[in-house]
This record gives C-alpha cells, structure tokens and sequence, in this order.
C-alpha cells in the first residue's frame, strides 16, 4: 500500500487525475508521480513540510521563467498535503524522454543537442537574481567544508595534486558573477523530442553565483555519456569563441568537485566513488581540443 499516493489522491486539487505512477527516485525518499487528466500529464513531487520555503522559490522561479518565455515545467500548485508534515508541487509534464534514456546519439544529434543546451543555458544566466554575498566567498566557504570532510572520510593517494591545483588557482573564481544557476545541469534533466532540445527540468538545486560553474556536471557526467555534446553544449553557450579563462575557472570548479563528489558519491552512491577520482583536468580538455565538427 502506498500511503503517499493515498494522501495525494484525497488532495481536492488531485482527485480528478487517473494513471497515477511512481517514479523511480535514487537520491532521494520523496517520492515523485507522474498522473493524467483530459488536458495532459503532470508530474507530482512531495517533500518535507521544512522545506517548503526553498519549494516556494523554486516554484515562483520557474513561474517567472515560464513569464520570460524559456522551456521548463510549468508550475500548477504547491500546497501542504492535509494534516501532514509534507508538502508536493504539481508542475505540467513536458513531452519527450530525457536526453539520457536516448543514448547512444548520432554525432550530428549529439553536437546539436548540446549546442541548444548551451544557448538555453545562456538565456537562464541572464535572469535578474536577488543580492547575494559574493560568489567566490562562498564557494571557498563550502570547498574548505568539503576538504575537511573528504579528509576524514576517504582520501586519495595523490589528492595534494588537486589541492594544491585549487590553491595556485583560487584566485580566478574572485570577482565571478552571481546569476541565476541551475546548478545540475546532466542528460537526465535535459528533455528531447528525438530531434531538437524540449526542455531543461529538476531546478531543485537552484542558486545564485557563478554562471559557468553550471559546466561542472558536464566534466563530471556528458564527457563520458557523450564528447559531442559536451562540445556542442560549450559551442552553443558560448557560439564557439570561448574565452581562454572559462577553461581556467572551469578547471578549478572540476578540481574542487573532484573533492566534493567523492564525499557526495561515499555517502549516496559509494559505487561511482572510483569514477570520480578520474575527473581532474588542469587545461583545455583534449575531448574539446581534439574534436573534429567537419
């Protein structure tokens, strides 16, 4: 019996829906639903009721994202589940499969792909966002958390490699911008028709600070999914004249996530723990360097 699906389907605002599925959540113990009426599908995420504040400004970010034109979920409700600590949010399905569940792409497809995931990524790094501490103080603020954590759970042989990379080259990340950053940005989140990009989901993770540190998933995950997209997707956002010190902050944001991953990976899922330890790159990666788009 699933209580869950019990408590929303006596919602007033719920009731009318049929085909009521539970997705698959690997991260998390909220459950997610996909359901149906005569105008569409939804999808359904519950939470706790204590976060239903960070809830609230996800929900009214992808409102006025909606407002501003861009290709993400639109939000219907957000409301307490009656006489519970939970709270769900129902947003509008959008149409097509995850850029992930398509692999393996055609190169052609891949590169494309990526290059509409970039200009769409460029569009959301020029919403307004509200003030915020500077970007480079909290980022070493939360790098030092990190460390300290990776150092008593799980160190590497030859981690002073990496620190002392993220020590020469901290500097770089001073002055950086604060815009609005979707902050996982992967081929799970990233919607397809089969030909050209739907959509860009899960803005959970929102934040505010450094627009290019939304390139860190790409080095962590798309590289090994997919070399074209990740191209296409630098191409895109930057119409292929990236500047010489994008690959220098990006390589101190995948160095200090090298350290970050494995602590995430250790506790979440301790199997990938070994692939995060190869992610380091201290230059112009050779899969950017090296691609052909003859």
């Amino acid at each position: 019996m699933d209580v869950w699906l019990q408590l929303l389907q006596a919602e007033p605002e719920l009731r009318s829906l049929t085909d009521w599925n539970r997705l698959a959540t690997r991260y998390t113990d909220s459950p997610k639903y996909t359901a149906r009426d005569a105008s569409g599908v939804f999808i359904i995420h519950t939470a706790p009721l204590a976060s239903l504040a960070r809830k609230k400004r996800e929900f009214e970010l992808l409102q006025q994202l909606r407002h501003d034109g861009l290709p993400v979920p639109e939000p219907l409700d957000l409301k307490q589940i009656s006489a519970t600590a939970v709270c769900y949010s129902r947003y509008r399905f959008l149409t097509g499969k995850t850029i992930q569940a398509c692999l393996p792409l055609c190169r052609d497809k891949a590169y494309r792909l990526g290059q509409e995931t970039g200009r769409l990524l460029q569009w959301i790094h020029q919403h307004e966002v509200p003030r915020a501490t500077e970007w480079a103080i909290r980022c070493l603020e939360k790098h030092k958390r990190y460390v300290a954590l990776y150092q008593a759970e799980r160190p590497l042989t030859d981690d002073s490699i990496i620190l002392s990379f993220i020590e020469r080259n901290i500097h770089l990340i001073a002055g950086r911008p604060n815009r609005l950053q979707h902050d996982d940005v992967h081929l799970g989140n990233l919607i397809t028709d089969g030909e050209h990009l739907v959509g860009l989901i899960d803005f959970s993770n929102h934040d505010v600070g450094d627009p290019w540190h939304d390139f860190v998933k790409m080095g962590l995950f798309q590289v090994d999914d997919s070399i074209p997209f990740a191209v296409g997707q630098v191409d895109g956002y930057f119409a292929r004249d990236v500047p010489e010190l994008f690959w220098r902050v990006y390589s101190v944001y995948l160095a200090m996530a090298c350290i970050s991953s494995i602590v995430w990976t250790s506790r979440h899922a301790p199997e990938e723990t070994d692939q995060m330890r190869r992610r380091f790159e201290c230059a112009v990666p050779i899969w950017y360097a090296t691609f052909d788009r003859t």
